[in-house]
C-alpha cells in the first residue's frame, strides 16, 4: 500500500510538472506571437459564404473579401440589397454568387446548399455567419414573436449553417467558421435584454464547438473566430454615446469588415473590434462586480444621462 501511494504521488508531481512547463512554453508562445504576429494565410482562392450580405459589414466583407481573389457567396433575405452587393462585387472584377435565403429556417438552407451543389459551385472553405437583427425594448414590453425571431435569426441560423457546411469542412481537411457575436454578449446591457441573450447565445456556441472538435484527434485543421464588434454604423444599434469616443466611438462597417478579415487571416479563436476591448474585459472581470459596475457606469457616463432624464422630467 505504500509503495502503490509512493508511485502514485510521484505520477502526480510528474503530472504538475508537465503540466507547469506546458503552461511556460504556452506563455512563452503567446506572448511572442502578440510582439511578432505570424504571416497572414492567403485567402486567394477560397469560397467564402456570407449571411447578411446584402447590408452593413456583411456587404463591404463581400467587396473586400472579393478584391482578395475570394469567389464570394451572398445570403441575404432583402432580394435587392443582396443583388447590390453582388454587383459591387463584379464591378471591381470578383466573382459572386448571391442567393435569397431566410437563415432562420433550417430547410431554406439546406435548400439552397443543394441548390448551390447542383449548380457545382466551389465547396465553402470559409462560413461567415453575419446576419442579424435588434430590436429595443424593454423586458416586460418586448413581443413573443420578436424574441422568437431574434433567436430563429441570431443563433439557430448558425446551427442550420453550421450543420449544413462543416461536413465538407472535415472532409476536406480544413474550413473557418467565423460567427459575428457582439459585446452585448460579453456583458449585458439595459433594453437590449433578447439581443444580449442572443449573442451570449452565439458565444456559447462556438466556444463549445470549438471545444468539442479540439478533443477530437481525428479533428483535421477546422479553425474557430468569434467577433465581438462595439458600435458599427449599420443603422441597427443607436450610438450609445460612451466617453472616450477614440476608443469606444463609432465605426464604419468598412474598417469592421476589415478588422473581421484581419482576425480570419491570423486565425484569431476571439477578436473584439476595438481589438482592445477584450483586454479591458478581461481585467474588469478580475475586480469585484461593484468596482466593475462603478467602472461601467463611468465609461458610459451613467450620472450625465440621469440628471438629463431628471431635467428633461422636471421640464415636463
Amino acid at each position: 500500500m505504500p509503495s502503490i501511494f509512493r508511485s502514485s504521488h510521484l505520477h502526480f508531481l510528474y503530472d504538475l510538472f508537465l503540466l507547469s512547463m506546458k503552461i511556460t512554453l504556452a506563455m512563452v508562445f503567446a506572448t511572442f506571437k502578440a510582439i511578432v504576429p505570424f504571416r497572414n494565410k492567403n485567402l486567394l482562392g477560397e469560397t467564402v459564404l456570407i449571411t447578411g450580405a446584402g447590408h452593413g459589414i456583411g456587404r463591404e466583407l463581400a467587396i473586400q473579401l472579393s478584391s482578395m481573389g475570394c469567389v464570394v457567396i451572398c445570403w441575404d433575405v432583402d432580394v435587392e440589397a443582396n443583388r447590390s452587393t453582388m454587383s459591387a462585387v463584379m464591378q471591381n472584377g470578383g466573382e459572386a454568387y448571391g442567393f435569397v435565403v431566410d437563415v432562420s429556417k433550417r430547410l431554406e438552407v439546406r435548400e439552397t446548399v443543394r441548390l448551390m451543389r447542383k449548380m457545382k459551385l466551389p465547396e465553402v472553405s470559409i462560413l461567415i455567419n453575419n446576419a442579424a437583427v435588434l430590436y429595443h425594448h424593454s423586458f416586460l414590453s418586448q413581443d413573443p414573436d420578436i424574441i422568437e425571431k431574434t433567436f430563429s435569426v441570431n443563433v439557430l441560423s448558425h446551427f442550420w449553417t453550421i450543420e449544413a457546411f462543416l461536413p465538407n469542412m472535415l472532409q476536406n481537411g480544413k474550413g473557418h467558421i467565423v460567427c459575428m457575436s457582439s459585446m452585448c454578449g460579453i456583458y449585458g446591457v439595459s433594453q437590449k435584454v433578447t439581443y444580449c441573450s442572443s449573442k451570449f447565445a452565439v458565444r456559447g456556441l462556438m466556444e463549445a464547438l470549438h471545444e468539442e472538435l479540439r478533443l477530437d484527434n481525428k479533428t483535421p485543421n477546422i479553425q474557430f473566430t468569434t467577433i465581438y464588434p462595439f458600435y458599427v454604423n449599420t443603422g441597427l444599434a443607436r450610438d450609445p454615446k460612451y466617453r472616450f469616443p477614440y476608443i469606444f466611438g463609432v465605426v464604419s462597417p468598412e474598417y469592421a469588415a476589415g478588422e473581421v478579415i484581419k482576425a480570419i487571416r491570423r486565425n484569431y479563436t476571439e477578436y473584439s473590434i476595438p481589438r482592445c476591448l477584450l483586454t479591458l474585459n478581461a481585467i474588469n472581470r478580475i475586480v469585484p462586480e461593484s468596482v466593475m459596475r462603478l467602472i461601467l457606469d463611468f465609461l458610459a457616463n451613467v450620472d450625465r444621462k440621469r440628471r438629463e432624464e431628471r431635467d428633461a422630467w422636471t421640464r415636463d
